[in-house]
């Protein structure tokens, strides 16, 4: 979508600014796509192939999830694979380094939701 917009757009510019100022911003932007999070949690659990995550993350439509898979793809979140003599082939999905640290972080972040915003009464 920000491939669409052009480069002098106002929304572009902020983008530019946040990311220039502080470059956690662009974390915070990817992870916070919906589903990619519930996709990576659910990947690191041992659900590794697509239509388990399917199952898995109820109301992601095939194309949303096809979507974010690419995106932890790319990122080096997540490795795809394909599972060796099986007809018809199949792909198997499973966690890197990489995507097990930023569940460490995210963990933390919950830790800190739990305690300052939503505090045990």
């Amino acid at each position: 979508m920000t491939n669409m917009l052009k480069k002098t757009s106002t929304y572009q510019e902020n983008k530019r600014k946040l990311s220039d100022s502080c470059s956690v911003n662009d974390t915070l932007s990817f992870i916070g796509k919906r589903w990619l999070m519930t996709a990576l949690y659910e990947i690191s659990l041992g659900c590794d192939q697509f239509s388990t995550l399917k199952n898995k993350i109820p109301g992601i439509s095939e194309q949303m999830l096809a979507s974010r898979i690419e995106d932890l793809v790319k990122k080096g979140l997540i490795v795809k694979e394909q599972i060796r003599s099986t007809t018809p082939v199949q792909i198997a999905y499973s966690i890197t380094n990489k995507g097990s640290d930023l569940l460490k972080v995210l963990n933390t972040l919950d830790e800190w939701t739990n305690i300052w915003e939503y505090p045990q009464q």
